[in-house]
């Protein structure tokens, strides 16, 4: 199986071209689409199987598409990733510059506003009248569910004159050595969502455990 990752233009028909090419090499099992922004989307793919240089080629020749990655050994999946090869894609990814940095933390950013947009429809068996706190709860523990984080070792929420406060203690998260990017972007996206509000972020790192510190602005 392939993982491919596109950034390109947001334009209309991009997604189209894109799995246009691809469906000649291989059919697509799940597509992830995310738009950090008006001009650029980042473009996620299973693929059933591997792409040869030339539909590579072809893809990079399509007009407004930035950057491509692939790994042909990346069966990454909403629930069950595997944490080991996703650890070194992300080291791969995150030494060949900084703005791969920024990007993981976007994409990150645009699943956590995914996963809490979700829940706040389907509640997943959330009653109704649930304390936002569990369902915060609930969106982190998917982190543990997606094989992202070994546990979740403590979460509180609390209000003071600033807004919100949230304190999040995760042991081993999957991107520690790459400087969680995802992480933070994924706990950034869940809050701006579930509490309506933009968060700062800061993290204390003690060995394998990471203690996340966001307060609303």
């Amino acid at each position: 199986m392939t993982l491919l990752v596109i950034k390109t233009a947001n334009r209309r028909g991009m997604l189209h071209e894109i799995t246009g090419v691809i469906k000649d090499y291989a059919s697509i099992e799940w597509v992830f689409v995310s738009i950090p922004s008006e001009t650029e989307r980042v473009i996620a793919m299973r693929l059933s199987d591997s792409l040869p240089i030339s539909a590579l080629d072809k893809l990079r020749s399509i007009n407004g598409v930035h950057d491509i990655w692939a790994s042909h050994e990346a069966p990454m999946e909403l629930v069950g990733f595997d944490k080991e090869i996703l650890r070194s894609i992300l080291m791969h990814m995150v030494q060949s510059g900084g703005e791969v940095h920024a990007f993981l933390t976007k994409l990150g950013y645009e699943m956590g506003l995914s996963m809490a947009s979700t829940m706040l429809r389907t509640k997943y068996e959330i009653p109704s009248n649930a304390a936002m706190s569990k369902v915060l709860e609930t969106a982190i523990n998917m982190l543990v569910v997606m094989n992202l984080t070994r546990s979740v070792e403590n979460i509180s929420i609390s209000m003071d004159k600033g807004g919100h406060i949230v304190n999040v203690s995760l042991l081993e998260p999957f991107d520690l050595d790459a400087g969680l990017p995802f992480t933070r972007g994924y706990l950034l996206g869940l809050l701006k969502v579930l509490l309506k509000c933009d968060c700062s972020l800061d993290a204390v790192i003690n060995k394998s455990r990471v203690t996340f510190y966001l307060k609303g602005k």
